[in-house]
């Protein structure tokens, strides 16, 4: 198997996460990492300058880029392996109610663990290594084609979306070459892991997020896009804005009013998150073969799925009748589905800590259960890019709440890298403290049923299913 996440990735870490929660431990996103858990280090960056300590713990934390040989023998097969191979810790014997199947976040892992479902992801992340400037947007578009034609050549059922992020990733721009490889049919490893772990008179689970940003056409099946999840939207990459603008001056970049190509855009699925119609067709035609019960969840963002998460957990504790301890907000690669499992904590994932994040907190605020606890665990990118929500402001909107940093200095936010080393601790410490057994999951009927109630009003929370939009794919 050639295929291997790099560094502190949400996607992969949401599989790996999920892993560790069916196997009942706490998932430490640092332990891929080269040097994660190396605290001199990580405090030391913290303590640089900010652009040297960034790229100090870029280096510190990330595992090597994949070397361009990868691009000629890496195959769906190789990815889907990986992640199936998650589970063989699992007792072979053991057998699952439900299975999902689609996008891979944070919050999907909890929705999956509060299920008691392994995940089958439908998109991978993969970084080549390759050297660039960070606003040279012409050659990593031509670094992304020579790396992605043999990838796409020979594996027909990947699509494939290079991303290109000036703003959130300048580090990563200067080492490496992001793609987010997407399955557009079911794979065999995926069909026969259900096969043998589905349980009779179980079900499937699909789970889709008809998210669009809009991309640059670069070949049937490739497409390039600028900048993602945050407080900017895909138009402010490509035309700019003073503001961001102003922002890279101070940055010592020499690029004003946006990223552009010299080509055709199109509103396609997000790289990161986006879901493909053709895998979801693939996915239905499969349990309509093998006769298999299937339910679909759709959303139309990442945000909707951190609210389902949120809600899934909450709906459960209050069917069991128990009364939760707290409330665990996580972002970007911190993540940790175990803890419902080993307390009665209420999880809610945030995709990063950006203005919109800080808008989805805001928004589902008023349904955090009264006179509990907040832990906060905010994860350190070292950029002070434009939209980054500062700790002044995470505090002020958690006033009254009770809340707490867990595992983090929010004097030193969003710098001190040491946090990345000492958040899971701090949150399995907690848990410790606040143990209690769940002696059931949720079951996937009772899932629809909450849909059902928060999606005809019956819960604040009324836009939480969306229509999916309907658009021409790659």
């Amino acid at each position: 198997m050639t295929y291997n996440p790099v560094g502190f990735d949400i996607a992969t870490g949401a599989v790996a996460a999920v892993a560790a929660a069916l196997e009942n431990r706490f998932h430490y996103p640092a332990s891929n990492a080269k040097l994660g858990r190396q605290f001199p280090l990580l405090r030391l960056s913290s303590q640089l300058p900010r652009r040297w300590g960034a790229s100090l713990a870029v280096w510190a934390t990330e595992s090597r880029p994949h070397n361009r040989s990868l691009s000629f023998n890496l195959t769906t097969a190789d990815l889907a392996q990986w992640n199936v191979a998650q589970y063989d810790r699992l007792d072979p014997e053991r057998r699952f109610d439900t299975i999902v199947i689609g996008v891979p976040s944070g919050a999907t892992a909890h929705l999956c663990t509060c299920l008691g479902a392994p995940l089958l992801a439908d998109s991978f992340p993969i970084a080549f290594s390759s050297r660039g400037k960070p606003d040279d947007i012409a050659s990593y578009q031509q670094r992304s084609v020579d790396l992605l034609t043999p990838i796409l050549n020979h594996n027909p059922d990947l699509l494939a979306v290079s991303v290109f992020d000036p703003i959130h990733a300048r580090q990563q721009i200067k080492r490496s070459v992001s793609i987010y490889l997407k399955l557009a049919t079911l794979p065999d490893q995926y069909k026969r892991f259900i096969r043998e772990r589905l349980m009779p008179g179980g079900s499937l689970l699909l789970l889709s997020c008809s998210s669009k940003w809009s991309q640059y056409e670069i070949g049937a099946r490739h497409r390039l896009q600028i900048g993602g999840y945050g407080g900017f939207t895909d138009q402010e990459f490509i035309r700019g804005t003073p503001w961001l603008d102003d922002w890279l001056h101070e940055e010592g970049g020499l690029q004003r009013s946006g990223w552009r190509l010299s080509r055709h855009w199109t509103y396609q699925p997000e790289a990161q998150w986006g879901s493909v119609s053709a895998f979801t067709t693939s996915v239905r035609d499969h349990a309509g073969v093998e006769g298999l019960p299937i339910f679909s969840l759709s959303f139309s963002s990442i945000d909707e799925v951190s609210r389902i998460g949120f809600y899934a957990w909450q709906w459960l504790f209050y069917l069991l009748q128990i009364q939760p301890r707290a409330v665990l907000i996580e972002s970007g690669p911190q993540m940790n589905p175990v803890i419902g499992l080993r307390s009665p904590v209420i999880p809610l994932w945030m995709p990063s800590t950006c203005t919109r994040s800080h808008q989805l907190l805001q928004g589902i605020l008023p349904d955090f259960p009264p006179r509990i606890p907040v832990l906060f665990q905010a994860w350190p990118t070292g950029n002070l890019t434009p939209d980054v929500i500062p700790a002044k402001i995470w505090n002020t909107t958690l006033s009254g709440r009770h809340g707490r940093w867990l595992g983090g200095d929010p004097l030193r936010f969003p710098s001190d890298f040491s946090t990345i080393a000492q958040m899971t601790p701090a949150i399995e410490e907690w848990s410790h403290r606040h143990s209690h057994q769940l002696h059931r999951f949720l079951q996937c009927n009772e899932l629809i049923e909450l849909q059902s109630l928060l999606a005809s009003g019956a819960d604040p929370s009324d836009e939480l299913i969306s229509e999916e939009l309907e658009q021409l794919e790659f």
